[in-house]
């Protein structure tokens, strides 16, 4: 006979009396091709009995544990069928991704700040138009923005994104880390982006460090308004 000897569960040894294994017996016999169900004396967990008298649970076998006990075998190796089949679909992977939507005219500027921002574990999406711009952030959340003071070939002082960006309600706005990049910008220079309804302002010049530039700007945000942000959270109100 094959009687358990260890739990399956928590792997103590079952020290049954002679009248409790006649009485288990006894009710194995009415089981049939069903269970028998019994608490593990130790763990309290319910145990699954064969019409044979080993686990449902985990299948015995001889050889291991105090006295020739039968212990359970190890658990089946997991299932990679996903692996193959395309279960995690790229949509799927990256719907967590925060994303950022960068403003610059296509060419090498805007090519090394979407490579910065890729290495920053961001999604990045670059748009041509300040339309197109307008329409992501309708139907997207947006983390951070980056506008470039020459996007779309139109003076920064009547730009129409920034002017966007500055009226836009606080209880959005406040979620969105806003950097504007250009020859005129003084990289870091708080006061400058504050007087531009900013959060950062970066020189092109540096673009070579935007992956620095930003963490160290993004940082110092955080610092500043992160408590802020949580009280607002905390009392409902964003």
């Amino acid at each position: 006979e094959s009687m358990i000897t260890h739990c399956p569960k928590c792997n103590s040894m079952l020290n049954f009396s002679d009248a409790q294994q006649q009485k288990i017996r006894g009710a194995l016999a009415t089981v049939g091709s069903g269970t028998l169900k019994l608490k593990c004396p130790h763990c309290k967990d319910q145990l699954e009995l064969l019409a044979d008298g080993s686990s449902a649970d985990w299948r015995q076998k001889p050889g291991a544990g105090a006295k020739g006990g039968k212990m359970p075998d190890p658990p089946k190796p997991p299932d990679i069928d996903w692996l193959t089949q395309g279960v995690f679909e790229e949509k799927e992977s990256i719907k967590d991704i925060p994303k950022i939507l960068i403003l610059i005219n296509a060419g090498e500027t805007r090519d090394k700040v979407v490579g910065a921002m890729v290495e920053s574990f961001f999604q990045p999406i670059a748009v041509d138009t300040v339309a197109e711009a307008m329409e992501q952030l309708r139907v997207m959340q947006f983390d951070a923005v980056i506008l470039h003071s020459k996007f779309d070939n139109s003076p920064f002082i009547t730009s129409e994104f920034h002017d966007f960006m500055k009226k836009m309600p606080m209880t959005r706005r406040r979620y969105i880390f806003y950097a504007l990049l250009g020859p005129e910008f003084n990289t870091l220079y708080t006061l400058e982006a504050v007087s531009n309804s900013a959060n950062m302002v970066v020189n092109e010049r540096d673009v070579e460090h935007m992956k620095n530039i930003y963490k160290r700007g993004k940082t110092g945000y955080d610092e500043l308004f992160g408590p802020y942000i949580s009280a607002l959270e905390e009392k409902g109100r964003k």
